[in-house]
């Protein structure tokens, strides 16, 4: 029996109509995005933290 790893590999190629290209670039895409959502929530929390903290960021 697969893993759920197995699995889910298997579920991306196949919505990417088996092309192990397409699945590569839309698994790539989405770990850009949470990149750049990750960037931007460090950003607010380093923000928060200088508000908290009566700090200036410039």
């Amino acid at each position: 029996m697969p893993s759920r790893l197995d699995q889910q590999i298997d579920r991306i190629v196949a919505e990417n109509g088996g092309s192990l290209h397409d699945a590569l670039r839309a698994l790539m895409q989405v770990n850009e995005h949470l990149e750049a959502e990750l960037d931007r929530l460090r950003a607010v929390v380093v923000y928060s933290k200088a508000c908290a903290d009566d700090q200036s960021l410039h």
